[in-house]
């Protein structure tokens, strides 16, 4: 796209004044006030020409592949013009996802043969924001003439829901039912493997009551459980349209994600496997099964794609 710069509007109306005393003062002679917009036509098409030809241009951007929910990154712009040295202007497109801060767009400055361009922008909302096209445009040798470039680009930055509050939580949970020396201690619960056989006590469960062994030995006895680990956790998340309903201005969606997200720190601490597995009408988002509690990053990625 080419288009004239403000030098070009001021230059044309700047020649309009002449124009019009020569038409009152010489009215057989008007056209002699057309010799300004012809020559500044003239001006235009050799600027215009001479930025196409002299300018091969090579862009990029560099973002972060992850951030938070409320986090600040930066995105670095790098574009190169061959042949004479010019200024540049770039402007970035993105989705809602991101707010820009300081603007979108502005000058590139000129480093080694490359200008470059440092846009900071902060993520709103969970999910996979997009920056999806790139503005670049460079003025021509007399600087009447903008030369515009639309390139596409398809730079993706993964929001995470932020959970620190939700994890520092989790982390004071798991401390509690922790040894002092750190080594977890057996837990006994409603879990399915049997633990041990002891007296029956009252405001048990009468479930808990072993009448087999109980009449074998001539007096009430109960089964205790041990809340069972290394278990296959599988956090399916419902997607559909209803999930976009806000609950005290947050999507249902959102809340789900991150009570997964917490499910899942959780498990991966006591050695469970667990994996993510997002739809709607068909299957969307799946990992594969984890256990390590390094792995949790991983989940927190694929949890960035539900939509």
């Amino acid at each position: 796209m080419i288009y004239p710069s403000g030098r070009a509007v001021w230059a044309g109306a700047a020649g309009a004044i002449p124009a019009f005393l020569i038409a009152l003062a010489l009215p057989s002679l008007w056209y002699l006030g057309l010799l300004w917009i012809c020559v500044l036509l003239a001006f235009l098409a050799v600027d215009a020409a001479a930025g196409r030809g002299r300018a091969s241009l090579d862009a990029s951007i560099h973002a972060p592949p992850q951030v938070s929910v409320g986090g600040k990154f930066t995105v670095h712009v790098t574009a190169g013009l061959s042949g004479r040295s010019r200024a540049v202007q770039a402007r970035l497109g993105h989705d809602e996802r991101l707010a820009p801060l300081g603007g979108t767009g502005g000058a590139l400055t000129a480093e080694a043969g490359s200008a470059s361009l440092d846009l900071k922008f902060q993520a709103l909302r969970r999910g996979i924001a997009r920056f999806d096209r790139l503005w670049v445009r460079w003025r021509g040798p007399f600087g009447l003439v903008w030369n515009q470039v639309v390139l596409p680009m398809d730079n993706k930055v993964a929001i995470l829901p932020d959970i620190r509050s939700a994890r520092d939580e989790a982390i004071t949970l798991l401390q509690r039912q922790s040894l002092p020396d750190g080594h977890a201690q057996r837990r006994a619960g409603q879990g399915r493997e049997f633990e041990a056989l002891k007296d029956y006590q009252p405001g048990m469960g009468r479930r808990m009551i072993d009448w087999k062994r109980s009449a074998r030995h001539g007096r009430l006895l109960a089964r205790e459980f041990r809340i069972e680990e290394n278990n296959n956790i599988v956090l399916a998340i419902d997607s559909g349209r209803l999930m976009c309903e806000p609950v005290d201005g947050v999507p249902k969606v959102d809340r789900a994600v991150t009570a997964a997200l917490l499910s899942a720190f959780i498990a991966l601490k006591g050695g469970d496997m667990v994996s993510l597995f997002g739809f709607d009408a068909r299957p969307r988002v799946s990992s594969r099964a984890v256990r390590r509690d390094a792995s949790g990053p991983l989940i927190q990625n694929r949890a960035a794609a539900i939509a």
